[in-house]
C-alpha cells in the first residue's frame, strides 16, 4: 500500500513539474482578421463619393491572413505566411504587404524591420517602452494557454487590448508589441478594425534572422517618406489625412 501511495505522489509531482515547464522557443501562428469595409470607410468617408462606396462594396467585408512568429534565444521574427481569404482582395486595398518583416531582440531592446511602401526599406532602432495597464482578473484561454488581459495607448490615441501568457517566457508579441511578463497571444486594435489571435504554438528552435532587403532608413526618414506619399494621395483623394494615420500606425506598430 505504501508503495502504491508513493507511486501516486511521484506521478503527481512529475505532472506538476511538467505543467510548470515554461516555453522559451517555438513558432506561433497568428490569425489576423480585419473588417475591411469599416477600415476603408473610416479612411475615405462619404466625401469620396459613389465610386469609393462601390469599390468598398466590391471587396470582402472581412479579410483573414496568417502570420508566423518565430522566437528563440529571446529574439523573434514576425512575417506574413499566407492568405485565408476565399474572395480576392484588390492588392492596394488589402493593408497587407507580404514583404513586411519584424525582427526583435528583447535582450538588447532593439528592432530591425523591413517595410514595403513605395519601395523596400530597413528601419532599425530601440524597441518601444510601452506602458501597460494590467487586468490580472480578466483571463481567457488562447491556443491552450492561460492568458491575462492588458491594455495600452499608442500613437497618443490608439487603444490596444491584448492577452498574454506567462507560460511562454519571451516578453514579446506580434509586430513590435513587447514589455509584458510573457508572450502576447491575442491583440485587438479597434481603430484599425483588426484582431490578432494565436491559433497554434509549435515547440522547436527556429532560426531567427534579421531582415536585410531594403534601403536603410531611420524612423524619422520613414515618416518623411510617408508624408510625401500622403501629399501625392491628397491630389487624388479628399480624405488623404484620414488615410495617412492608419498607414503610419501600420508602419510603426
Amino acid at each position: 500500500m505504501k508503495q502504491v501511495l508513493m507511486f501516486i505522489i511521484l506521478l503527481s509531482y512529475s505532472a506538476s513539474m511538467h505543467a510548470q515547464k515554461f516555453i522559451g522557443s517555438g513558432t506561433i501562428e497568428f490569425e489576423v482578421k480585419t473588417n475591411l469595409h469599416k477600415s476603408l470607410s473610416s479612411m475615405w468617408g462619404d466625401e469620396e463619393g459613389d465610386w469609393a462606396k462601390q469599390l468598398i462594396a466590391s471587396q470582402p467585408q472581412m479579410t483573414v491572413n496568417y502570420y508566423k512568429y518565430n522566437f528563440h534565444n529571446n529574439r523573434s521574427e514576425y512575417k506574413f505566411d499566407r492568405s485565408g481569404d476565399t474572395k480576392k482582395v484588390t492588392p492596394w486595398l488589402s493593408n497587407v504587404n507580404e514583404d513586411d518583416m519584424w525582427y526583435n531582440d528583447y535582450t538588447n531592446k532593439k528592432f530591425v524591420n523591413q517595410k514595403a511602401i513605395d519601395d523596400n526599406y530597413i528601419i532599425s532602432g530601440d524597441l518601444k517602452n510601452i506602458e501597460w495597464k494590467l487586468s490580472p482578473n480578466d483571463v481567457t484561454v488562447i491556443a491552450g494557454f492561460n492568458c491575462r488581459k492588458a491594455q495600452t495607448v499608442l500613437f497618443d490615441s490608439v487603444y490596444v487590448f491584448v492577452y498574454y501568457t506567462d507560460e511562454i517566457t519571451v516578453n514579446g508579441g506580434p509586430m513590435s508589441l513587447n514589455g509584458l511578463p510573457g508572450m502576447i497571444l491575442g491583440v485587438t486594435i479597434p481603430r484599425m478594425y483588426t484582431s490578432w489571435i494565436a491559433t497554434q504554438v509549435t515547440l522547436g528552435e527556429p532560426v531567427i534572422k534579421e531582415p536585410t532587403r531594403g534601403k536603410k532608413k531611420t524612423e524619422a526618414d520613414m515618416l518623411a517618406i510617408l508624408t510625401e506619399v500622403g501629399k501625392s494621395r491628397a491630389k487624388e483623394w479628399k480624405n488623404a489625412t484620414k488615410w495617412m494615420n492608419p498607414m503610419i500606425w501600420r508602419t510603426f506598430l
